[in-house]
């Protein structure tokens, strides 16, 4: 409840990011947009070689099976 107050209170100062607010061309704007697309191609990267391990795994078992 207390932050929903000091939430309130603050609303006129809090401002969007560069990214949100700001000109389309605005050189920070465009860095932080590679940043962003940096950041989902390193959790894109992770998260497809977690599931390449699950998937290696897999085989591996399966040719210890037999099957």
């Amino acid at each position: 409840m207390y932050y929903l107050i000091i939430f309130i209170i603050n609303l006129n100062i809090l401002s969007a990011c560069a990214v949100c607010y700001g000109s389309p061309d605005d050189p920070i704007t465009q860095s932080l947009n590679s940043a962003i697309l940096f950041l989902l191609g390193t959790i894109a990267f992770v998260l497809l070689c977690i599931v390449y391990g699950i998937l290696s795994l897999k085989r591996k078992s399966n040719k210890i099976k037999g099957v």
